[in-house]
């Protein structure tokens, strides 16, 4: 039996940011996470924007999350190294209805207290992104709107927890909340009984499935929204992230840079039954491209390089953070949808507050570690450094992945790493190996070798993303021995 004080259901972004946040304390603290990495639900899959707070609600709970949380990324992507870049955003308007709508919004955005947003022109919007569409009659500019890898920001939590004493468990799907008298003592999981004072669930699509959150009511519905990719070379390039006017079930369908360079449009909305479906449609394809080419007409669908869809957890018109009405020591954390990555820091300041007021003791340590060792990117190094690097570990200068330049050892430490890499996509995410414009076709069979070196993976093994996703039926020489045994067709 294991004996925690706090266990965190899920290990996506809010779950890590709120390990994080609790790990500054003397507290015994675990991680369940059902997938085989971590982050791999909706903290994958989503826009990667950190919002300025334009159209955010201070009434709500994720308008005032929101507001609050914005102007603490500065300081901690700094800390967790961390690719962040306040880019900037424009809201567009095409019409007079969308002009009048989009000052009101910025009369209130200025009374909610965001910094630097104003009003452009049609003259001012063309100057500060050339390729906008002409016949928008101006939008709302705001600089503090950003955009962030959101698996990297997840990943940096995640490792930064583990390293100030936070236990992960990853394969690790919950079963049952085991509850004394209506108070929480510990859960059955596939990796046996974890007894803990409090259970915090941050289950994402999940949160709806364990048995005392079922008896709050609490019933999670799956937004899906699907996305293009465009080769880092495509040659339209935009530098602020472009939204429509917003309408109340989303934010519209944008088109944005990422921090990797990639040009990436989407999502579009559609409520699904399926949640853990990740298909992409023609119908939702078709949606994005037009969506995106209102904003951008001189998009076209040459240069894609990537489809993909992403799930999120809608369960009402708000986040849903409070204390369990009906069990006690349970403390929910659902129905965080859009701007959830965003307010994920004070999300986790909210936990921490609740489980105050609840009666944990909390003391701090005084050996917390904020910053997580940065990450050697020798992409980011100048000719020099990269040299010196190479001369001490060859591994630096053997390339594996062409299409993003990435080497052999940041791969091997991304495995090797606390909570590495242990299937492709968490290579992936973790290096941007297969993320280019080939999509693993040319480095996919190396990224199988060094997970067997590194992680003792065996390739029939190996997964895309786990789960079913294995990628071999045979090795190739089983492969060839069958065939000329005439057992199996090639």
């Amino acid at each position: 039996m294991q004996k925690f004080d706090v266990i965190i259901v899920g290990a996506g972004v809010v779950g890590c940011a709120i390990a994080r946040e609790l790990s500054r304390y003397r507290l015994r603290i675990a991680v369940l996470e059902k997938e085989k990495e971590i982050g791999q639900g909706t903290s994958k899959g989503n826009t990667g924007l950190i919002h300025s707070g334009v159209n955010a609600d201070p009434s709500t709970l994720s308008g005032r999350l929101n507001l609050e949380a914005n102007p603490l990324f500065d300081q901690l992507t700094d800390e967790l190294a961390v690719p962040f870049d306040r880019n900037g955003s424009l809201v567009l308007a095409f019409s007079s209805e969308d002009r009048q709508a989009l000052i009101n919004s910025l009369e209130e955005a200025r009374t909610n207290g965001v910094q630097g947003i104003r009003w452009l022109n049609r003259e001012q919007l063309l100057e500060k992104e050339k390729k906008v569409n002409p016949e928008a009659l101006g939008a709302i500019y705001a600089p503090r709107g950003g955009i962030i890898c959101p698996f990297e920001f997840t990943l940096a939590l995640a490792q930064n927890a583990a390293g100030n004493g936070v236990v992960f468990r990853t394969g690790c799907r919950v079963h049952k909340t085991i509850t004394e008298e209506g108070r929480v003592v510990g859960v059955e999981t596939d990796q046996g009984f974890f007894q803990g004072d409090y259970l915090v669930n941050a289950a994402g699509l999940s949160a709806d499935e364990m048995n005392c959150v079922r008896e709050e009511g609490i019933r999670i519905k799956a937004r899906r929204g699907q996305y293009l990719v465009y080769d880092r070379d495509y040659p339209v390039q935009i530098k602020h992230t472009l939204f429509p006017r917003p309408t109340p079930v989303s934010k519209g369908i944008i088109v944005t840079p990422t921090v990797h360079g990639n040009l990436m449009i989407g999502p579009d909305a559609e409520e699904i039954e399926d949640r853990s479906s990740l298909e992409t449609t023609r119908e939702g394809i078709s949606r994005v491209i037009v969506g995106a080419k209102k904003l951008v007409p001189a998009l076209n669908t040459s240069d894609i390089i990537r489809m993909f869809s992403g799930n999120r957890a809608v369960a009402g018109d708000d986040f849903i953070i409070r204390p369990a009405r009906r069990t006690r020591g349970l403390i929910l954390a659902a129905g965080i949808q859009s701007p959830g990555l965003t307010a994920a820091p004070r999300i986790a300041g909210l936990i921490k507050e609740i489980l105050q007021d609840l009666g944990l003791n909390m003391e701090e340590k005084d050996d917390f570690q904020a910053r997580r060792p940065v990450p050697v990117r020798p992409g980011n190094m100048d000719y020099k450094e990269r040299a010196e690097l190479i001369s001490r570990d060859s591994d630096y200068g053997q390339i594996i992945c062409r299409c993003e330049g990435i080497t052999r050892g940041e791969i091997r430490e991304a495995i090797r790493a606390p909570l590495g890499a242990r299937t492709i996509d968490g290579i992936k995410r973790r290096t941007q190996a297969a993320s280019g414009r080939c999509q693993s076709g040319f480095c996919g069979p190396r990224l199988l070798e060094l997970l067997q070196e590194y992680a003792g993976i065996d390739p029939l093994q190996a997964s895309l993303r786990g789960g079913s996703s294995q990628l071999l039926k045979y090795h190739s020489k089983e492969l060839l021995l069958k065939a000329g045994e005439g057992l199996a067709d090639i």
